[in-house]
């Protein structure tokens, strides 16, 4: 499961289609199956099973169909790691409360809970896991103001979706500035650490990497994959994520309908039975939607 310190810069955009160039054939991207040799991975943003999707929550429910939205949910919901189903489920325009219960071979009966207090919701993602070996394969990972987060799973994309819808409703409510991908770009980024832009021959201040790629988002529609470091943009040299995002906004605002992004790809090559680390420029056209605003 992705750590939620990673939640932070997330940005997309509304269409993105085509054109990562492709490395040589004797180059195989980093992220693929790994070879039977020990490559310098632990720099690198973990590449992860689950699979987060483009989604904002946007609805128009009022508080009280939000409430009742949940209290629906009760027996399409339970907690990732327990997997039980919820035995008692409350909520109000405060909070959402959930309890469940099993009994251990000595049959002694034991319970547990998690509270989601509306005022405290600080991001959500929408999850998938599909190598997960259990039911309930879609959910939502809930972080709070607190550090702490709560992480649930559904049965269905539209499941967790709907309480998604309902518990930024509810937040929203409470005075929550809830952090939601934009609809322009579709990763989540970060600045390069001084290992890595050594790793890749170049500036720490040459780029930022991108840490996991949003399901159906315009970024995974252009081409980038995790660990890809974007070094510009339309021609612009890119040091943080703002530039990125300026960029996008800049070009949305005169009607433009695509950019150019340039980057450095982590992959390997094969040199006689040796595989060697090697590091190759990659372009990618990124289309602009002309509504709304990168955030």
């Amino acid at each position: 499961m992705k750590r939620l310190s990673l939640l932070l810069p997330l940005c997309l955009a509304f269409i993105a289609a085509s054109c990562a160039s492709s490395p040589p054939a004797t180059i195989q991207p980093a992220t693929a199956p790994q070879p039977p040799v020990t490559l310098k991975s632990e720099i690198w943003p973990k590449i992860y099973a689950d699979e987060s999707y483009l989604a904002t929550f946007a609805s128009t429910w009022s508080a009280e169909e939000a409430i009742g939205t949940i209290r629906n949910l009760q027996n399409s919901v339970v907690e990732f790691n327990a997997g039980l189903p919820i035995s008692e489920l409350s909520v109000d325009p405060y909070g959402m409360r959930a309890n469940w219960s099993w009994t251990e071979t000595n049959s002694v009966v034991k319970s547990a809970s998690f509270i989601i207090p509306f005022d405290q919701v600080a991001s959500m993602l929408l999850e998938h896991y599909p190598t997960l070996e259990k039911d309930f394969k879609w959910g939502l990972l809930i972080s709070l103001t607190t550090g702490s987060s709560v992480s649930v799973r559904t049965p269905t994309r539209d499941a967790a979706e709907r309480l998604g819808k309902a518990i930024l409703v509810l937040a929203s409510a409470r005075g929550s500035k809830v952090s939601l991908p934009d609809s322009r770009f579709g990763a989540a980024l970060g600045p390069l650490s001084e290992a890595q832009a050594q790793a890749a021959g170049i500036l720490q201040s040459s780029g930022i990497i991108v840490s996991w790629i949003f399901k159906e988002s315009p970024a995974e529609k252009a081409g980038l994959s995790p660990q890809d470091i974007i070094t510009g943009i339309d021609g612009k040299p890119v040091q943080k994520a703002d530039d990125l995002f300026s960029a996008i906004n800049a070009a949305a605002a005169v009607g433009a309908k695509e950019l150019k992004i340039t980057g450095i790809r982590r992959s390997y090559k094969i040199e006689g039975s040796k595989y060697v680390e090697i590091f190759v420029p990659v372009f990618f056209t990124l289309e602009i939607a002309q509504t709304g605003a990168s955030q």
